[in-house]
């Protein structure tokens, strides 16, 4: 296994956001997990990415114990996130916020020619020299992934990665996440799109109130009676 929860416990006070939570993610898969609003997805993420700590339990990436880590002792392991609201330098341009990650790896011309092809491959070329605050919305997206790409994560957490594209960019981005999962890159996909889901999943596990609900195959889960009625039902989901 590439990553192991065991016994994961998050309080904010007196609200339990995970309750012991174990969970398995096998090497070169996608697993999706999924949830309504406030069952612990991003909570998940946080503790896992190190930006943020759990009361009791373990996080074991690729057979280590890193509950204690710090997020850059992560990254340097090959486990990477991205976030709902993209995290990107709005002053620079899209070349420059991907070559700063190349450049914790490589020397400025290799990472200079990294930017490029990593900006092709995610549909920003015609972009590059454009500041990154006047990108639109799906593009933000597209670059928010390519940092966290140019980091060569051997294990990315996609934090709702479909979030606010419109209809038309959808397909685009499930190409996009499904060829790094065929460049061996295991993805962790936190989603409320559930076409996106249900196109991209390997495996899902659906948390209800920081607990598990259900685990399994995409068709089993769009199955289950309890994931219907505690989220598949839901008008957002």
């Amino acid at each position: 296994m590439l990553l192991r929860i065991n016994n994961l416990t998050k309080r904010f006070g007196g609200v339990v956001a995970l309750d012991n939570l174990d969970l398995e993610v096998k090497e070169g898969i996608i697993f999706a997990i999924i949830g309504p609003n406030g069952a612990g997805k991003t909570t998940l993420i946080n503790l896992v990415s190190g930006f943020d700590k759990p009361n009791s339990g373990k996080v074991i990436f690729n057979n280590k114990d890193i509950t204690n880590l710090s997020i850059q002792g992560r990254v340097e392991m090959g486990l990477v996130r991205t976030f709902q609201i993209p995290q990107i330098f709005p002053s620079l341009t899209v070349e420059e916020n991907i070559r700063i990650p190349l450049l914790t790896k490589y020397n400025r011309k290799l990472a200079s020619k990294k930017s490029l092809e990593i900006a092709e491959k995610f549909f920003l070329s015609e972009d590059l020299y454009k500041k990154a605050e006047f990108l639109p919305v799906g593009k933000m997206k597209l670059l928010e992934i390519a940092k966290a790409y140019a980091l060569e994560p051997k294990l990315l957490l996609l934090d709702e990665p479909f979030g606010g594209l419109s209809a038309d960019k959808i397909p685009e981005l499930i190409s996009l996440i499904s060829s790094l999962r065929q460049a061996g890159i295991t993805i962790i996909l936190i989603e409320h799109v559930i076409k996106a889901v249900a196109s991209l999943a390997d495996e899902i596990f659906v948390l209800n109130f920081g607990n598990k609900l259900a685990y399994g195959l995409p068709e089993e889960i769009f199955n289950k009676k309890e994931v219907i009625e505690a989220y598949l039902g839901e008008d957002d989901a």
